[in-house]
C-alpha cells in the first residue's frame, strides 16, 4: 500500500475513534442533562403580573411559564426590544415542572430591557441554556468529526486502491565494461 494511503487512513481511522468517544460521552450526558434538572433552580424572574420590562442577556436562553391551569395555545407572550417581538410559542408538555407550564421560548439578539407582556395573571422566565451547558455543542462537534474522519477514510481508501506502489529498483546488480559490447 502507498504510503500516502497509509497515513489518511490512519488519520481517519484514529479521528473516527477520537469523535465517536466524543459523541457517545456527550449525547449520553446531553440525553441525561434534562432529566436531573431542578427547573426552580433555573428561574431567572418571577413576575406577579401580565407585563414586566426585564433585563434579557443575549447570550443566554430563555422560556415563559405560565400556571399549568392555562391552556398552552390559549396564553400569548410578547417579548419586544428595539420594536421587534422575539417571543415563538412552544407548547412541549415534556418541559414543564411543578405547577408551571411552558408556553414558549425567547430568542433575543440583543442584551438588554425587554419588555414583556404574557397573557396570564403571572409568569416566570427560566434559564434554558445553562442547564444544557456545552453538551449539545460537544455532541455536535463529534457528530461532525465523525463524519469528517468518515470521509478521510473513504479518501484514503480511494489512495489505496489508484495510487500504486513504486517497484523498488535493486541496485545491487554491477555492470561491467567486458559485458558491454559496442557491436558495428
Amino acid at each position: 500500500m502507498h504510503k500516502v494511503a497509509k497515513i489518511t487512513l490512519s488519520i481517519g481511522g484514529i479521528g473516527l475513534t477520537i469523535f465517536l468517544i466524543m459523541f457517545g460521552f456527550s449525547a449520553n450526558q446531553f440525553a441525561g442533562a434534562l432529566d436531573d434538572v431542578d427547573w426552580n433552580d433555573w428561574i431567572v424572574y418571577e413576575v406577579d403580573s401580565s407585563e414586566a420590562t426585564l433585563y434579557l442577556d443575549e447570550e443566554i436562553g430563555y422560556t415563559i411559564y405560565v400556571d399549568d391551569t392555562y391552556v398552552c395555545e390559549e396564553v400569548d407572550a410578547e417579548v419586544y426590544y428595539g420594536g421587534i417581538d422575539y417571543y415563538e410559542q412552544n407548547c412541549d408538555p415534556y418541559y414543564d415542572f411543578d405547577n408551571w407550564m411552558q408556553i414558549g421560548d425567547i430568542y433575543n439578539e440583543y442584551s438588554g430591557e425587554h419588555q414583556i407582556s404574557v397573557t396570564a395573571d403571572r409568569f416566570i422566565v427560566v434559564d434554558w441554556t445553562t442547564v444544557e451547558g456545552n453538551s449539545f455543542e460537544n455532541t455536535l462537534i463529534g457528530g461532525m468529526g465523525c463524519l469528517a474522519s468518515i470521509c478521510i477514510l473513504i479518501l484514503g481508501a480511494i489512495l489505496a486502491l489508484v495510487l500504486k506502489e513504486k517497484p523498488e529498483v535493486n541496485l545491487s546488480h554491477t555492470y561491467s565494461e567486458d559485458s558491454l559490447e559496442y557491436r558495428k
